[in-house]
């Protein structure tokens, strides 16, 4: 099953059949991170905004699980305007550079949406959906230095190709408890009969 960063990541290969307010700025999000250095970064920020929308959007429509966001749910809101909001406040704390862009897509959406309290409670809802997230991911430790360094040892498994950023084994997964939640146990004690058994078969 693919990860919440990896579904994120995905780019628009093809025009979408029909715009709505997610593939907008899905759009705008991905022509932001394009200007970042690296793919952790650029993941980190898919992955918030993307988790920020859905947040949204099920606090009003209440028909899939939320990762972060456990608002009451707001029937009464609008979706579109919790969604765009909610991604707004994700890439305006982030780009605070791009402002300008970020606030013409935001006016674009906001503009298809009726006036109403409708419209009104999701913005709010969207403020209250992307503050959680925020803060939920304040240190996660995506940005922690790189201090992977293999060492061979016997008994001591080493992957054969570097890890892409390593921070990701301690840093705060999206959906796990914890990142090594699956991981297999460690391999035969050198000591070990089980060890001397598999040694010999492949030998």
């Amino acid at each position: 099953m693919k990860s919440v960063l990896e579904l994120a990541a995905v780019p628009l290969l093809v025009a979408p059949a029909r715009a709505d307010v997610v593939t907008d700025w899905n759009v705008t999000t991905n022509a932001l991170v394009a200007k970042d250095v690296g793919n952790n970064p650029k993941l980190r920020t898919l992955a918030m905004v993307h988790v920020a929308m859905s947040d949204a959007i099920n606090t009003v429509q209440n028909r899939y699980t939320r990762v972060i966001a456990t608002l009451p749910v707001a029937q009464g809101a609008s979706a579109e305007s919790a969604a765009a909001t909610a991604a707004r406040q994700i890439l305006t704390q982030i780009y605070p550079e791009q402002k300008a862009k970020i606030e013409e897509t935001y006016a674009a959406s906001l503009k298809a949406i009726p006036d109403g309290p409708a419209k009104t409670e999701g913005i709010k809802l969207g403020m209250e959906v992307a503050e959680a997230v925020q803060a939920d991911r304040a240190n996660d430790g995506t940005n922690a230095p790189d201090t992977y360094r293999p060492h061979t040892t016997p008994g001591a498994y080493v992957p054969t190709t570097p890890p892409l950023w390593e921070q990701y084994a301690r840093a705060k997964p999206w959906a796990l408890k914890s990142a090594d939640q699956s991981r297999p146990g460690p391999p035969p004690a050198l000591s070990s009969a089980e060890w001397a058994r598999d040694y010999n078969e492949v030998r």
